[in-house]
């Protein structure tokens, strides 16, 4: 067959291992071999006929089909939201649905809702007070293995200890029996053998299945010593079974005599090959999880020669194992070369395995070659067969495929898990079908399953960049009231989003439904928040969100802070909430001062200098002597809003004082510049010199700018060259606006041209008044005005707004160049950003006037 022939003998392979390497052997031994299938597309197959084919292979037990919708409707029923006050409605539809309950049935319940404790519990409790069902050994030992689990061994010791519930036990199921197998299973063996002392004490007895569920209790629990007690009572009773010889070789595993427990096995192999087969795959297992694997293909190989005893169950699990391993450079190396044992046929949870490492591998062809494998030898699939073969149509891309599938699910009985509903919705989202998406993420919910954060991330992420906001809120709102949000939704943007659009109400909503979910609001979702509330003038909301983002150990911004207290300021009686806020950053702050300043700086921008004062004023009431900072954010607050008479008087106080600080100044020139306030500027750039301080660079820079904005280049130039003396470097700043205003008036360079001490003394500064003629028009290049650059950066360090103005000279003079400086300019390093695009869209209007009058009919007609 298909995957007969694709499979080549791992055996000798294994048989020539040498154990002295530890197992990793098999990692370089084995060398891959193509597979026809490797370069597996949607197109090398025919998705109908296939989906038509996996639709009849799911069909082919009637009996098994109709039975698991019956028991997919029971989960449904489980799963529904009770009304209001009728949490025992599910009673009803139950037994609306009259159904024959028989051991095997409710066995099958259970194992099929196992991983919702809730509505096992339901259901068990349910078939208890139904007429003619009484729960037996088996059901009960189910229910305790699930919470087990579950990891609720409180929980059923607790039921234990109560003995409640055993009035729905089959008679012959005596509690005394009930409590022996319940507290094994829960693990506290020793409270179990105490109730079995009792009962012998009383003339009672553990029947077979008891005594097995008790003897595997204790090896689970390691009580060996006590193990070797009762399997001297099995035998003396004559209970004797491969159930017995499965649990006795995992107790020899677990003790660490492998060898006893191949010895043991082989034992049986005359007389008992079912008891053989039983312990068989224990022993391969624990052979595996050891990196035995020679040693378990030894004797795979050794039993499958005597030819009476099943071992395809071992088989499966060694199989499964080696994939587990991860020694194997890939699963399809591993396909071609594994198998067998001639006869050997895997079981079905053989088959999953290598579906599942192949779907992880992104091996499409041999996942293919696997279903149509087990549809040619009419291997039964279970559900993880039907699951993985609807994750493998979703990462093939045959969408249509896998929704027919997933249509079709009542039909063949397929009840798909979490992480089949993701494949599909994530590939949905990836074929922007986000609408189908949306429904079958609801059909999930609708069956209480949650699909994880990055499934729901990804879907109402979806929604929200296709403008469908409103069902993304609605996944969220069912999500929330069903109780199946993901804990871990930071990648959502749905708050970013509606925040975005001005639904600000509706994200504060979303929020809320977040936290009562247990989700925690991320530091982005609150920034959006607060920036949607400012833009919404709700000062008031972007206050209490900004509390609450620190109460949850979130850092704001300066400029986050700035933007809040401005809105704050802007609200009709919002020195309320400003001082609210005000106190609050009191009690996080170490340093009081620290507040302080934020709400003195937060109230300048808003343009409330007056609320400034009274924070600046309040320091001092507190008993807290203002800082630098203060000082110079009080200043700024006055120059920025203009009040320069108020900025004057607060700094003569401080001068008065002795608090003049050199900060101080230069925030006092630099403000007074911006508020174009130049002669005020200038008289405290000369107080500063007079006192023996040093102006900053940053004053040189704005001074010299304002003075060329006013035309007073012969104060520009001699500031240029006092800064010039004092040691410092021409900045980019200072040479740019020299050429620029070079560039709109020849006056720049005969101011230079007036200092003709700097540039005897000074060598780089000759060169600086060359380029100012040059850009002045006033000298000649000697060099291409593309390579000016070279010139320039000998004088002061480039930047883009440097390379912007010499690409406009080059448009201006030689437009075909510009191209060609563009590309000069990124080999250098440099990033061409919005105004060079603006330059370039001059140089093609320019170039298309040209192409256009070039192009003109020649008419002998004098067009000038």
């Amino acid at each position: 067959m298909l995957l007969r022939r694709r499979i080549l003998t791992l055996s000798a392979s294994l048989r020539n291992y040498n154990s002295g390497h530890g197992g990793d052997v098999l990692s370089t031994s084995l060398s891959p071999s193509p597979s026809p299938f490797s370069t597996f597309t949607k197109d090398s197959i025919s998705g109908d006929v296939l989906v038509r084919e996996v639709k009849s292979w799911f069909k082919r037990d009637v009996q098994l089909r109709s039975h698991q919708l019956i028991i997919d409707r029971i989960f449904d029923i489980l799963r529904a939201p009770s009304t209001e006050g009728d949490d025992r409605a599910f009673y009803l539809h139950l037994s609306s649905l009259r159904l024959r309950l028989s051991e095997k049935f409710v066995l099958d319940v259970l194992e099929h809702t196992r991983h919702d404790i809730l509505s096992c519990l339901k259901f068990f409790d349910w078939a208890a007070r139904q007429p003619g069902f009484h729960h037996t050994r088996a059901t009960f030992h189910a229910i305790f293995k699930i919470l087990r689990r579950a990891k609720l061994a409180n929980l059923m010791i607790d039921f234990l200890d109560r003995s409640v519930g055993f009035e729905g036990c089959r008679p012959s199921l005596r509690l005394c029996d009930a409590l022996v197998m319940g507290y094994a299973v829960a693990g506290r063996t020793d409270i179990a053998l105490q109730h079995f002392g009792h009962m012998r004490f009383r003339g009672l007895d553990l029947d077979s299945y008891g005594y097995h569920v008790l003897l595997n209790a204790l090896v689970e629990e390691k009580c060996f010593d006590t193990v070797d007690v009762i399997f001297d009572q099995i035998s003396a009773r004559g209970f004797v079974c491969a159930v017995t010889h499965s649990i006795w070789v995992k107790k020899l595993c677990k003790q660490g005599q492998l060898d006893e427990a191949e010895a043991y096995l082989r034992d049986l192999l005359p007389n008992d090959p079912a008891g053989c087969g039983s312990g068989l795959g224990v022993l391969i297992n624990a052979l595996c999880l050891k990196r035995k694997f020679y040693e378990a293909t030894q004797l795979l190989d050794d039993i499958k020669v005597v030819g009476t005893v099943n071992i395809d169950r071992a088989y499966s699990i060694w199989i499964r194992a080696l994939i587990g391993a991860g020694f194997l450079n890939n699963t399809a190396c591993f396909l071609q070369q594994i198998s067998p044992l001639e006869g050997c046929e895997l079981e079905v949870f053989g088959y999953n395995a290598l579906i599942s490492q192949l779907l992880k591998e992104h091996n499409l062809g041999s996942v293919y070659d696997i279903l149509t494998e087990m549809m040619v030898r009419g291997v039964l699939p279970n559900k993880k067969t039907m699951n993985s073969a609807l994750c493998f149509f979703c990462k093939a891309g045959l969408v249509e495929e896998a929704l027919e599938l997933y249509r079709s699910r009542s039909e063949i009985g397929f009840a798909p898990t979490p992480r089949s509903y993701s494949y599909l919705i994530q590939t949905l989202c990836a074929d922007r079908r986000v609408e189908q998406a949306y429904d079958i993420l609801k059909g999930a919910m609708d069956r209480g399953l949650s699909l994880g954060s990055h499934t729901f991330c990804m879907l109402t992420n979806a929604l929200c960049w296709k403008g469908k906001v409103d069902m993304a809120m609605e996944l969220v709102i069912v999500a929330s009231e069903r109780d199946l949000l993901p804990k871990r939704l930071g990648g959502c943007e749905i708050i970013s989003v509606l925040c975005n659009v001005g639904k600000v109400q509706d994200a504060l909503l979303i929020n809320d439904l977040f936290n009562k979910s247990g989700v925690t609001t991320t530091c982005k979702w609150f920034i959006s928040l607060i920036y949607g509330s400012i833009t919404s003038m709700r000062g008031d909301i972007a206050a209490k969100l900004l509390i609450r983002m620190q109460e949850k150990g979130y850092i704001p911004t300066r400029n986050l802070y700035r933007n809040v207290i401005r809105c704050v300021c802007a609200m009709e009686n919002g020195d309320k909430s400003l001082f609210t806020m005000l106190k609050f950053q009191l009690s996080l702050y170490e340093h009081k001062a620290g507040a302080y300043n934020l709400f003195i700086e937060g109230a300048g921008y808003a343009g409330n200098p007056k609320l400034a004062r009274l924070v600046y004023d309040m320091m001092d009431r507190d008993g807290i002597t203002p800082t630098l900072d203060s000082n110079i954010l009080m200043l700024q607050s006055y120059l920025k809003n203009e009040k320069i008479a108020d900025a004057l008087h607060f700094f003569h106080d401080l001068r008065e004082k002795g608090e003049t600080k050199k900060r101080l100044y230069h925030a006092m020139v630099g403000g007074l510049c911006k508020t174009n306030r130049l002669d005020d500027a200038m008289y405290f750039l000369e107080e500063m010199k007079d006192k023996g301080m040093q102006p900053s660079i940053e004053c040189y820079e704005v001074n010299i700018q304002k003075l060329c904005n006013e035309e007073k280049y012969e104060e520009a130039v001699g500031l240029v060259n006092e800064f010039r003396k004092s040691g410092r470097g021409i900045t980019s700043f200072i040479g740019n606006v020299l050429l620029h205003y070079a560039m709109k008036s020849k006056k720049v360079y005969e101011a230079w041209t007036r200092m003709r001490d700097v540039e005897e003394k000074i060598p780089e500064m000759k060169a600086l008044g060359e380029l100012i003629g040059v850009f002045s028009g006033r000298i000649d290049l000697e060099v291409e005005l593309k390579r000016l650059d070279e010139i320039i950066e000998k004088c002061y360090p480039l930047d883009m707004y440097t390379y912007n103005m010499l690409l406009k000279m080059v448009v201006m003079n030689k437009v075909e160049d510009a191209y060609e400086m563009v590309e000069r300019i990124e080999r250098r390093g440099y990033v061409p950003n919005e105004l060079t695009d603006r330059i370039l869209e001059r140089a093609d209007r320019i170039l298309r006037g040209r192409n256009s009058r070039s192009n003109l009919p020649r008419t002998g007609l004098n067009i000038e």
